[in-house]
């Protein structure tokens, strides 16, 4: 199944050019020199065969018999932070679905017994988050939102924090909320790994978990979530029936219809860290039928037009007008921004399978975030959180903060 995956990809690994786009972000957004590199892996090992157009031509090469799956095709392929960058970078320039062939190839090394070993949350280790807060368990009692907060809230102090902060929030505001009594993961590991069948099982039971909830709106804390949720179920199983909004969205709609009040003046300069699967990896797939024609007997094209997907339309604004509605809160911008947002070395499973990939990428976000001033680095992914705080040095560490601890602080509620 794997290489047929892979085979019906093979055109878009014969449209690299070499231009090394995949690498950098593309000329025209440029802001500092010393910022321009696209992808955690090759800025570690800086040879091609970790980039984008690196791994589609191995895949070209596997494909036509060239190479073989071994140990060392693994170890490239699993230094890739599954971040997304090449794929909108190549898209500046032509139509190329960089991301599907890697994740291909990922499935493909599970299959041939070469993945990595399939990974868990497991049982939880902390105590419920919401102990004491007297909250609707869902579906036993039924509310018009659920909060969605993630299986990560058992095992990490600080999400759990973040998740009894939002769910403060949304008291405050008056929201008629609930939480499942049986949160299941999103899967994301599963997806990043290219554990294919894994993934698709837990889309499976996390749709099935949300839709009998009876919601009509689900709201997640951390932008993974709603990543994998909106973008990457429909491609493997289908979205949910609900509406699924961030954390941020729903916070942002709350405080302009002037039901959460944000007085509190929070005086700091901060700057906002986009996280990959909050940003150009929760586009949701265009639905599209047609067929793929050649002409003159080389050019390949799609009647009608294929959409493509250039990573534009993931939540960028939400985050940045929730920093600006907190009264004394300075906002500066990185350079790297939006859907041209450098990763912070934390997905894909790399913290574990390369953790000098991880260290380095989140020491150059970190670097960049004083290079423009910021005091604080916010983000709203709790892992971007967890990994951008991992390797800093204590004694002149950047402190790294969720935007919903921020917003708390401002609705006077810390």
């Amino acid at each position: 199944m794997s290489l047929e995956r892979l085979e019906s990809l093979r055109h878009d690994m014969k449209k690299c050019v070499r231009c090394s786009l995949c690498k950098l972000v593309p000329m025209p957004t440029i802001q500092q020199t010393k910022f321009t590199s696209a992808c955690p892996p090759v800025d570690e090992y800086h040879f091609h065969a970790y980039s984008g157009g690196g791994m589609n031509v191995m895949a070209l090469a596997l494909l036509d018999g060239r190479i073989s799956v071994d140990r060392d095709l693994a170890k490239i392929v699993s230094a890739c932070t599954t971040c997304g960058h090449c794929d909108v970078s190549c898209k500046f320039i032509m139509a190329a679905e960089r991301q599907d062939v890697i994740i291909a190839l990922k499935e493909h090394l599970v299959e041939s017994a070469f993945g990595p070993a399939p990974r868990t949350e497991g049982e939880p280790t902390l105590p419920h988050w919401g102990d004491g807060m007297k909250l609707k368990r869902m579906p036993e009692s039924k509310a018009d939102v659920l909060l969605f907060v993630g299986a990560g809230a058992g095992h990490d102090s600080h999400h759990a924090a973040s998740a009894r902060k939002l769910a403060e929030l949304l008291l405050q505001a008056r929201v008629d909320f609930g939480i499942l009594t049986d949160e299941p993961e999103s899967g994301i590991e599963s997806y990043w790994l290219g554990q294919r069948q894994s993934f698709t099982e837990q889309a499976q039971k996390t749709v099935e978990s949300l839709d009998h909830a009876g919601a009509k709106t689900v709201v997640t804390l951390c932008g993974e979530d709603l990543g994998i949720v909106r973008s990457k179920y429909p491609q493997y199983h289908r979205a949910p029936k609900a509406n699924v909004l961030h954390a941020s969205e729903f916070l942002l709609s709350l405080i302009q219809k002037g039901r959460l009040r944000l007085s509190k003046p929070v005086n700091q300069r901060v700057t906002y860290h986009d996280p990959c699967y909050l940003g150009r990896q929760s586009e949701p797939p265009t639905e599209w039928h047609g067929e793929e024609r050649q002409t003159h007997g080389v050019m390949r094209y799609f009647t009608p037009p294929k959409p493509i997907n250039y990573g534009t339309g993931g939540v960028f604004d939400a985050p940045r007008q929730v920093l600006r509605a907190i009264p004394g809160l300075r906002f500066v911008e990185m350079y790297r921004v939006r859907e041209y947002a450098y990763c912070c070395g934390g997905g894909g499973g790399v913290p574990d399978t390369h953790p000098n990939v991880a260290r380095s990428a989140a020491l150059q976000r970190v670097d960049e975030a004083r290079d423009v001033g910021a005091e604080t680095l916010v983000t709203a992914c709790q892992h971007c959180r967890l990994n951008l705080i991992r390797w800093q040095d204590g004694k002149s560490s950047t402190p790294v903060i969720d935007l919903v601890d921020l917003v708390h602080s401002a609705a006077g509620l810390g």
